[in-house]
């Protein structure tokens, strides 16, 4: 699953779209949801991870990745920090 960060500008939620679309993965927008909310979501959904694709000061993106567990629980991927285009 990807998402973005809160309130992400327009064109990071596009780009979010495009890496889904390259990926296979299922895109969802984030709105106001909580990771919490995103994390349960993907759960629900099968998903062993989210990526989120966050907004870099100067330009540009950066991917981050929650791990979710079988039991629903999530935790930042400490490795995960891409730049992007790296899904």
């Amino acid at each position: 699953m990807i998402t973005t960060s809160r309130y992400a500008p327009e064109e990071i939620r596009l780009e979010a779209k495009l890496q889904a679309g390259r990926s296979g993965e299922k895109y969802v927008a984030r709105g106001k949801k909580t990771i919490e909310q995103i994390a349960q979501f993907a759960r629900k959904n099968g998903d062993g991870h989210v990526f989120i694709i966050c907004e870099r000061r100067g330009g540009g993106s950066v991917t981050e990745k929650i791990n979710i567990d079988p039991r629903g629980r999530w935790k930042w991927d400490e490795s995960s920090t891409q730049d992007e285009n790296s899904i």
